[in-house]
């Protein structure tokens, strides 16, 4: 029987060892990015302030809503809260005109929201349907959509959107409770700041009011002017 050296059994050794540390280097980069991922959705969550919007109430969320889309540029209009046929915002933008449904849900939407905006589309004379959630559609409403051209958006299209906005016009859940138009302030609706909720003087009130490219129609105190 032949002897076995010792070089015989180093050299298979430090094979099997090198081989093991390549499948360990590897793991331990997918584990790597994976955590990275994580951390960088976690943050980008936590950026968009979707967790807010996940503990809002219907109403509050067409409020959200309707000063996000004036941040993305439209104009938007919003429906009575009761008898809206199934419309909650108008949105005008290059000529289009667009009917949205704001669904603030925990669970899957359904045809019924689909249902609602293609009615409210004729219902308001609009020439586009949107249905806007926080949550994401079922098989169904996906199809049902796609088949009478109403655009979806879902948790991930409104961080998306959320996040594409400038950081100042970023919606605080003040602003959003207070999301009236110019025509309402005018009117002595809202002599508030929109960020902390103090009382304001007329003249103070009437100069947002005359500012509009800087306060965009809303109305701050004097200490959160200046961060406009």
């Amino acid at each position: 029987m032949p002897l076995i050296s010792p070089q015989d059994l180093i050299i298979p050794a430090v094979k099997a060892l090198f081989a093991l540390w390549q499948m360990w280097l590897v793991l331990g980069v997918v584990a790597l990015v994976k955590l990275g991922y994580r951390l960088w959705d976690k943050n980008r969550l936590k950026k968009s302030g979707i967790a807010e919007i996940d503990h809002m109430d219907g109403k509050t969320f067409e409020k959200y809503l309707k000063v996000l889309f004036e941040n993305l540029g439209y104009r938007v209009e919003r429906t009575p809260y009761i008898g809206d046929y199934g419309a909650d915002l108008i949105t005008y933008k290059d000529g289009v005109k667009t009917v949205i449904q704001a669904k603030r849900h925990k669970n899957k939407v359904n045809i019924k929201a689909i249902q609602e905006a293609v009615a409210a589309k004729g219902k308001y004379g609009c020439s586009e349907a949107m249905v806007v959630t926080n949550s994401v559609y079922t098989k169904a409403a996906v199809e049902l959509a796609k088949a009478n051209r109403v655009e979806l958006w879902n948790r991930d299209h409104l961080v998306k959107a959320l996040l594409s906005i400038k950081k100042d016009s970023v919606i605080t859940e003040q602003q959003q409770e207070a999301a009236v138009t110019p025509e309402q302030h005018v009117a002595g609706e809202k002599d508030t700041c929109v960020i902390c909720g103090k009382s304001v003087t007329g003249k103070v009130k009437q100069y947002c009011l005359a500012n509009q490219n800087r306060f965009g129609g809303n109305i701050y105190c004097y200490d959160h002017q200046r961060n406009q």
